[in-house]
């Protein structure tokens, strides 16, 4: 307790050049390259131009898989790991839709928002940007292996953490800051008050970047936290376009590179979807069949046709064209 003493500082320092002689930095990052794992210095062109603005941005970061370019606007989509159906599919469609118009979707891989705004990421034939409290070489949670492995294949595993470091609760806040710190928009689908995911807006309200959240219904206890943040003036999002234009991208432009091969474009698949309905309430297994998408690409454009009041989900996941 107290200063330590003179005689505690002199061995101190009398260890340092023992230890020093002891570094083999070379030796290190090739075995580190060895296992797949790269690192990149605050100041290097590798580095997340955003994060490096950033106050008390990490001296460094390590990485599997290609860190993420100034080429592509990068945008976080966080929220709730106890997510509602509802979440996940939005979640899942601001993923695939982000990606698809060109934009890098950053999480957290955490399981709920975050594991499934990277699946759609994915699932647009993208990269996408997975920040973790952990190495980057542990799988945390452990359900998240294989997530994890397609977005190091695809995009970017990144972490402040050296290799091997095991998660722990203080870490996740980090986490958190690095998020928001990289991205030039937080986009909150669902959170409840105490959520992680409010202190990743906290951490983006402060370095200045835009904060968006998606409403909720009012008796939802995963939907209080993002209602709180609309109430208080974040952007609300009930379409991909508008994530766009508070970045800055046409989305005119941005969507119709949504679909590269020459598929129709949300608002064509929308229409295709409509029309199946009008012909009586179905589940997504059965509209897919329909209008010939595949069930998760139908989920998602449901999810897309809810929030903007097109379709109602009813008992036992049957939709219903929306009355207006």
């Amino acid at each position: 307790r107290g200063s330590p003493s003179a005689r505690a500082l002199k061995e101190v320092a009398s260890s340092w050049p023992q230890a020093a002689a002891a570094m083999r930095p070379r030796e290190d990052l090739r075995r580190l390259e060895e296992r797949g794992i790269g690192v990149v210095l605050l100041g290097e062109p590798q580095y997340p131009c955003l994060l490096g603005e950033v106050r008390n941005a990490p001296w460094v970061l390590y990485h599997r898989g290609k860190p993420p370019t100034a080429e592509r606007p990068t945008v976080a989509v966080v929220g709730s790991r106890k997510a509602s159906p509802y979440g996940l599919e939005v979640a899942r469609m601001l993923g695939r839709e982000l990606a698809g118009s060109g934009v890098e979707v950053v999480s957290g891989a955490a399981h709920g928002i975050d594991s499934s705004a990277h699946r759609g990421a994915l699932e647009a034939g993208s990269s996408t940007t997975a920040v973790l409290g952990c190495g980057v070489d542990v799988a945390y949670p452990p359900s998240s292996r294989s997530l994890l492995s397609k977005v190091a294949c695809a995009g970017c595993i990144l972490s402040q953490y050296p290799p091997g470091t095991e998660p722990e609760k203080y870490r996740f806040p980090e986490r958190n800051r690095i998020i928001a710190g990289m991205s030039r928009a937080v986009v909150v689908v669902e959170a409840a008050n105490d959520s992680g995911a409010l202190l990743t807006a906290d951490y983006a309200l402060a370095e200045g970047r835009e904060v968006l959240a998606v409403p909720g219904p009012i008796c939802s206890e995963t939907s209080r936290g993002t209602n709180d943040l609309i109430r208080g003036g974040a952007t609300v999002v009930t379409d991909p376009e508008h994530v766009l234009e508070e970045i800055g991208l046409d989305p005119g432009e941005a969507l119709a590179r949504t679909r590269p091969d020459g598929a129709p474009g949300g608002d064509a698949r929308v229409r295709r979807l409509l029309h199946a309905l009008k012909r009586g309430p179905a589940d997504a297994e059965e509209l897919s069949l329909a209008v010939g998408f595949a069930v998760p690409e139908t989920l998602s454009l449901l999810a897309l046709m809810e929030v903007k009041g097109e379709a109602t989900r009813g008992p036992g996941g049957i939709y219903y064209p929306s009355m207006r």
